[in-house]
């Protein structure tokens, strides 16, 4: 049977690993330059290269370069693959992030080249999470070519080319390069491996070569032996240059002679998604900031005129899309390298909380909060300034960014003596230790605000009066307890004992949740080819435990346990009608080669985790596996959920929910344990913060709001406080209600033609749902049917004449 080798010249290009972004710069450049030369040498070669990013350089840094590039795409010879804007990590970005690399992607392409990308392209990355398919699809693109695991990684996903199908049921054509993307001795040794390839797989394959990582693409002496092998190929079978596009075209309508995949293209260097945790929580606040500034921001262009300067918040997505290269957020770089990485994040940051501020302040700045206020008293209201006059409160505006009904703390930088919603109902206040230390000046303030969907609300807030309030909860050194659950403490190990649903008297633990360290000296930076980490090298001991907090919001105990010279704090607080325990911990942690693991015997059967726009259940085996905001272990009657602010790794041995909080592997240690020495450097050393939530539920995990809690973890409410003034806005909006809560707003933005708004919603439990999505905001009310998992983009035009419509990701087609 004749075969073909689509002999594929490429660079697999790592704008940062082993070196800073400046040097991949100039590498890019380099070997774009290379790829030119060598087709005006050799009329047949052809070049194929992933990422946006790259191109938008090489066009601010050398226009004639990017004159020759756009020329060479016109006539076939230099194939544009990808479709996002660098080749990122697939598990640790949140859905909405990826898809705005295909947002940002497919709309440069198509500007500057003419071009929409139908193959994605995605060879180093490190594993493929399970909704990938559907993100594709909707962005326009078919195919998917991708390298690991290989096959000593997962021996069961089938070789060659396959049909690749989502938990959605969503599929691609994929392509699993066998060997490597790159050269690296004989072409034509490599030629004969691959007619070895086709034979074994019974496909045609795409055989790829040039020098990559550090750039440098097809060379002179490959180009000479391929064009001898060709002179040379067995009779009947063809070795000829080709980009990703021909070779899926030989597949079009043949998909269902391919053999098929489900689910996510999973491990390799399962270390990854633990690795540095700095920059992991720098990536989820950049973000999450991003995102609900423009969800606000929508909020007060349609409330009050005003506009983000779109030029900074896409220099925000960019700066966040970059950053998910693999190899940075892998956390696999150089130290400098993610040092960098900081900056760019901190930036993105930045531009977020600026954007949010103009807008919130231009909103509230609106808001009368003199209405129904006495005439005597608004006449003196020039005397009041910001605190206002005695016996008068202060009005706070609060903002809630998501699609649902959220109720928050507020935290005010004073001590308050009371606060009041705006009909003058009493609401629970408590006097807090402030983060200051300012001679008396020690304490703040927090009061428990609920604040509308994609709204606000104005509350009222005193320095002076009396509030009487009465508290359900019960704290001690060794338990905290409200009228829903009770948690009990170990006083010498400091480790959650029980974690009990007073109405069913179900335990959510079968035996103490310990914080435990892992040995994982045997491992390199990546942990190639080790998926579990459970080695036992201690555990966190030696405790003291003291109340902090005792009020009508919420009681807190502070645990310190200590290991060796590293030190854990952790604050666990309890809500007046909370079902969750939230806790802030701190480290300060000097181990090296260890994994910290917050673990949480269960009992269960099953782990389940959130996976990019969507979750997955698992087998349980005590693999590590990435997650997003939250994992879970699912019990016959019930289970215990750990939501997270910025952790992406965990594992679930026996019922075990172990979250990896931390990992001290060394910097950018590749296969290195023979040249380890001194001058060694180790990640995740010293203080660190972050914050999670512990939830235990009853029934299925899909009941249990995950999603909803884990939205308000990561996009927390926002206050301004303001003075008294009149003005056209009423003192509560609500700019949208959902009927479905298991359907929710991943995003929602002006359109890139800024002609109207996109809305990102997405059914998050894996259950078919009709609901009806009201949206006063805009004047406007959608009814939407939902298939488990489903994502859908919906553009609302400005004219409101004109219908709503579902379109792809890259808005393309508006």
């Amino acid at each position: 049977m004749k075969k073909t080798i689509h002999m594929i010249g490429n660079a697999h290009l790592d704008p940062v690993w082993l070196w800073q972004w400046r040097e991949g710069y100039h590498e890019i450049k380099a070997t774009f330059q290379s790829a030119l030369d060598r087709m005006d040498e050799t009329p047949d070669f052809k070049f194929t290269c992933a990422c946006a990013g790259y191109y938008a350089w090489v066009e601010e840094n050398d226009p004639e370069m990017f004159a020759k590039i756009r020329q060479r795409v016109r006539e076939g010879r230099w194939g544009i693959v990808g479709g996002m804007w660098i080749q990122p990590d697939m598990n640790t970005p949140s859905g909405e992030c990826l898809a705005r690399h295909f947002l940002y992607s497919q709309r440069y392409f198509k500007e500057k080249f003419g071009v929409t990308v139908n193959v994605c392209y995605n060879v180093d990355t490190f594993g493929h999470n399970a909704m990938a398919p559907q993100l594709f699809r909707k962005s326009g693109i078919d195919n998917y070519v991708w390298m690991r695991p290989g096959t000593h990684e997962n021996p069961d996903i089938p070789e060659g080319t396959l049909v690749w199908e989502g938990i959605d049921g969503s599929r691609v054509t994929a392509y699993r390069i066998p060997d490597s993307y790159g050269s690296g001795g004989s072409e034509k040794d490599k030629i004969d491996r691959y007619f070895g390839f086709a034979e074994q797989f019974g496909q045609d394959v795409m055989c790829f070569y040039g020098v990559g990582n550090h750039g440098g693409g097809p060379t002179k002496t490959a180009l000479r032996e391929i064009h001898e092998y060709q002179k040379e190929a067995p009779r009947g079978n063809e070795v000829h240059h080709s980009t990703p596009m021909e070779f899926f075209e030989t597949f079009s309508g043949k998909q269902d002679t391919l053999p098929l995949w489900k689910g996510e293209l999973q491990h390799h260097a399962s270390g990854c998604y633990s690795t540095h945790s700095s920059s992991k929580l720098l990536h989820r606040q950049a973000e999450n900031a991003l995102l609900r500034m423009e969800k606000l921001s929508v909020l007060a262009r349609e409330l009050t005129g005003h506009k983000p300067k779109a030029v900074f918040v896409q220099q925000g997505w960019k700066n966040v899309m970059f950053n998910e290269f693999h190899d940075i957020m892998g956390g696999c770089s150089l130290p400098e390298a993610l040092r960098d990485v900081e900056i760019q994040l901190s930036e993105a940051i930045s531009i977020a909380d600026r954007e949010e501020n103009a807008a919130l302040q231009r909103i509230s700045w609106q808001v009368n909060t003199v209405k129904g206020l006495p005439v005597w008293e608004r006449s003196k209201e020039a005397d009041w300034g910001l605190w206002g006059m005695k016996g008068q409160g202060t009005p706070v505006v609060v903002f809630n960014p998501h699609g649902f009904e959220a109720e928050a703390d507020i935290l005010v930088r004073r001590p308050l003596t009371a606060a009041k919603d705006d009909k003058g109902n009493d609401l629970p206040l408590q006097v807090i230790r402030a983060t200051r230390t300012n001679g008396n000046d020690k304490f703040d303030s927090i009061f428990r605000a609920k604040v509308p969907a994609m709204g606000y609300k104005l509350y009222w807030i005193f320095k002076d009066g009396e509030s009487k309030q009465e508290s359900c909860l019960s704290v001690s050194e060794t338990h905290l307890e409200n009228s829903l659950i009770r948690a009990e403490f170990d006083p010498r190990t400091g480790a959650l004992t029980h974690l009990i649903n007073k109405k069913t008297g179900r335990d959510a633990l079968t035996s103490p949740a310990r914080v435990k360290l892992m040995d994982i000296e045997h491992c390199d930076t990546w942990a190639h080819m080790v998926f579990k980490f459970d080695q036992p090298a201690g555990v966190f001991s030696d405790a003291k435990i003291t109340v902090i907090e005792e009020g009508p919001v919420r009681a807190a105990v502070k645990v310190v346990s200590r290991f060796g010279a590293s030190r854990l704090e952790q604050k666990y607080y309890l809500h007046a009608d909370g079902d969750q325990l939230d806790v802030e911990a701190k480290f300060d942690l000097y181990e090296k080669h260890r994994m910290v693991k917050l673990c949480f015997p269960t009992g269960g059967t099953h782990d389940v985790a959130e996976i990019p726009y969507g979750a997955l259940e698992r087998r349980g085996n005590g693999d590590e596996e990435s997650c997003q905001r939250w994992a879970a272990v699912q019990g016959e009657q019930g289970g215990l959920a750990v939501l997270n602010n910025g952790k992406h790794s965990y594992s679930a041995p026996d019922g075990e929910l172990r979250m990896t909080v931390a990992n001290t592997s060394i910097y950018a240690d590749h296969y290195g344990q023979q040249q380890r020495d001194d001058e060694c450097t180790y990640m995740d050393q010293g203080e660190m913060w972050f914050r999670y939530v512990i939830v235990p539920f009853e029934g299925a995990w899909q009941d249990a709001s995950l999603n909803r809690r884990a939205a308000l973890l990561n996009q927390p409410l926002q206050a301004v406080v303001e003075t008294y003034h009149e003005g056209p806005l009423d003192s509560e909006f609500c700019g949208m209600t959902i009927e479905s809560d298991h359907v929710d707003v991943g995003a929602f933005k002006r359109a890139e033609n800024d002609l109207g708004y996109v809305l990102r919603i997405s059914e998050t439990v894996g259950r078919a749902a009709q609901t009806r999505v009201s949206i006063p905001l805009l004047g406007r009310e959608l009814q939407l049917d939902f298939t488990p998992f489903e994502i859908k983009t919906i553009f609302l035009p400005d004219d409101r004449q004109l219908p709503e419509r579902d379109v792809l990701i890259s808005e393309l087609e508006i």
